[in-house]
């Protein structure tokens, strides 16, 4: 039950900043409050996000600009018992404070600590761990099927950004809810922005909607006015609700939603949270899909946010990151990154300052996202060469089938994408690409272990998912001239072309000067330490960046006395048949190294490469990502000290092998 906006708060007996805050443990708390007080709680929730992420790291503009919302939910519903999908779910810290996670705010995104997307290992209130844009309408019209019959009805509710509401499987989840007649409350949360400037057609009605605030907010204040009259304030406010339905179309006609069968309601003030809740509390009751658009502004509250809202989408820790305690147990094999050497740009600037030389002199080179302008590194490409810049927005399935037109037309397209969003375009990618043997060049960013995003980003799978379908190349980079190379040979080749590279800086120092180098061609090797040569017994065959880890563990075994082989694979698909077939009968152990899984990934290629070569003897070891969704740690280092790809690792297994082969 709600207190009078009359009775008084009990004060807290600390001169804390955050006193409201402070008193909640819970969103039970929060329902005590008085709705008068909720402006001044969101403005703490606000201040302490502003001091704790940017200490910690992590999202930070997204969950600025949706405080009021999450507030307003938690004010109006039970979440315990109606269900609530924050789409994407990186913009749920708000949520994650209401429902008693302040105190672990330290440990945000740490080694252990708390997640930067919803978990339902952390809490009641979180019932999915996403981390993928567009799936949260589906979800929650998954949740309300489920709860139909039930006495009294759970609600369910999907809050969802406006970039994200662009995506082909959000529409089709709106048409389904709109035919189906569940009962469903999606939360538009419009903020012009995801992580860039949201872009196509929908972004420029969404804006169109937007331009009628002034009326919205004139609206707005005359309810509020009439409501007070007595006796007869309440039949002319509802006068008033028919009059701006009919402004609002007049003001944008065809309107989109309610054409899908959609009842819309908006657009409103998403960061006055007193009128939040009562447009909650009516929606609340509503039947069928309903659509609450609210218009928010990213990073609210920060400096930067109204010129530079795409700075402050994610930031980087400033203080000392804090461990979670007792919850660090759930993370296997921690360890100490250590100081790194001297490092080179990283690879997605590598990526983009070579495709940008490149584009610049072949004028059919296309470069295209989904979304991610900035993450991928193509602002500068998009400056210098906008005609030949496509962002289609956060619909992966349409860039791939779009490069795969552009590549028919004869143009060289060059699909940038993180490899764990490239799962959601698939099915264009074996039939309108590779099933057409189309040359497309799909740059993976982000392939491999990614820190602090964990498993909904891990970039782990693209191997498996692409080595299986024919005429495919799989090729990875170890530094910042095979990036150069690599991305040179995929744009003259006429086969597709999948170039995977990490979250990571390049080597500082190549281990061989470009001259020196073997020719880049598809499934040719390079030796960098000959095992035939030396007389060693065992060869370390690893794939893109971690040919900088069995470099390493070679250097410490020699140390040792024990010389190894170490050849840099460059090509999951094809494999060096030719190399492999002499390692594998001259020598006693190939041991492949990769950042990826296990089962599927250029490990797998190898023995069945080996299992098809006559006269082999070598024994094959398998390093790689184990059959387990890894965490989120603080760094890449510990999430592959913890899978056993460091070099200690490597030197372990090099030396367990050496004591077989000398038995």
């Amino acid at each position: 039950m709600h207190l009078r906006d009359d009775e008084r708060l009990p004060q807290p007996a600390s001169a804390s900043p955050y006193p409201l805050l402070d008193a909640l443990q819970s969103p039970a708390d929060l329902k005590l409050l008085p709705r008068t007080s909720l402006p001044a709680l969101c403005n703490e929730i606000r201040s302490f996000l502003l001091q704790s992420v940017q200490e910690t790291g992590g999202h930070l503009g997204s969950n600025l600009g949706v405080v009021e919302i999450a507030t307003a939910l938690h004010y109006v519903f039970d979440l315990a018992r109606d269900r609530v999908v924050w789409d994407v779910s990186h913009q749920c810290y708000p949520h994650k404070i209401l429902t008693g996670r302040r105190g672990r705010f330290g440990s945000l995104r740490q080694s252990g600590g708390l997640c930067g997307f919803t978990d339902p290992r952390e809490s009641e209130y979180d019932l999915f761990h996403t981390g993928h844009a567009g799936t949260s309408v589906s979800l929650a019209l998954g949740l309300a099927v489920a709860a139909r019959g039930e006495e009294p009805p759970r609600r369910a509710i999907s809050v969802i950004g406006d970039a994200s509401l662009g995506a082909g499987v959000a529409f089709e989840a709106l048409n389904h809810a709109a035919a189906s007649g569940q009962r469903l409350l999606v939360i538009l949360n419009d903020n012009e922005w995801s992580i860039s400037k949201s872009v196509g057609s929908l972004a420029r009605y969404l804006s169109r909607i937007r331009s009628a605030r002034v009326v919205q907010r004139a609206h707005q204040e005359l309810h509020n006015l009439v409501a007070s009259i007595p006796i007869i304030g309440a039949k002319v406010d509802r006068t008033l609700e028919d009059m701006a339905e009919v402004i609002r179309h007049t003001l944008v006609p065809g309107h989109v939603f309610e054409g899908l069968g959609v009842t819309y309601v908006g657009p409103i003030d998403g960061h006055n949270v007193g009128y939040l809740v009562e447009q909650l509390e009516r929606v609340r009751e509503l039947e069928g899909c309903v659509l609450l658009h609210c218009l928010t502004e990213k990073g609210k509250g920060h400096p930067s946010a109204p010129t530079h809202p795409e700075r402050v989408h994610g930031v980087k820790g400033t203080g000392t990151p804090k461990l979670a305690g007792a919850d660090s147990t759930k993370i296997p094999g921690k360890a100490d990154p250590g100081r790194k050497p001297v490092q080179g740009p990283s690879f997605t600037k590598a990526f983009a300052d070579a495709l940008l030389a490149l584009a610049e002199r072949d004028v059919r080179v296309h470069a295209l996202t989904a979304g991610m302008p900035s993450g991928t590194g193509l602002e500068a490409f998009a400056e210098k060469l906008p005609t030949r810049f496509h962002d289609v927005g956060i619909t992966e399935q349409h860039a791939v089938a779009l490069a795969a037109g552009m590549a028919k037309g004869g143009l060289r397209p060059v699909a940038a994408i993180y490899s764990t969003f490239l799962q959601r375009g698939y099915d264009q990618v074996f039939q309108e690409v590779a099933l057409q043997h189309l040359p497309v060049l799909f740059a993976l960013d982000r392939a491999g272990l990614v820190g602090q995003d964990g498993p909904t980003h891990n970039g782990v799978f693209d191997i498996a998912y692409l080595r299986t379908l024919p005429g495919m190349v799989l090729c990875a980079p170890r530094d910042e001239s095979d990036v150069r190379r690599m991305l040179a040979m995929a744009l003259a080749s006429d086969s597709p072309v999948a170039m995977r590279y990490p979250r990571d800086q390049c080597p500082g120092q190549e281990f061989l000067p470009v001259a020196e180098r073997s020719p880049m061609a598809p499934g040719k090797a390079e030796v960098l330490l000959d095992a035939l040569e030396s007389g060693a017994g065992i060869a370390l065959w690893a794939l893109g960046p971690l040919v900088g880890v069995a470099l390493e563990a070679a250097e410490i075994l020699a140390a040792e006395g024990l010389k190894v082989g170490v050849v840099d694979a460059r090509f999951a698909k094809p494999i060096d048949e030719d190399l492999l077939s002499r390692h594998m009968s001259s020598l006693r152990h190939v041991v492949t190294i990769e950042e990826h899984q296990r089962m599927g990934g250029f490990g797998s290629a190898v023995l069945e490469a080996a299992y098809r070569l006559p006269n082999a003897r070598a024994s094959v070891r398998v390093l790689a990502v184990p059959d387990h969704f890894v965490e989120h740690m603080t760094t890449r280092e510990e999430q592959l000290a913890a899978c056993g790809l460091d070099a200690p690792s490597v030197v372990r297994v090099v030396r367990a092998l050496a004591r077989v082969q000398r038995v």
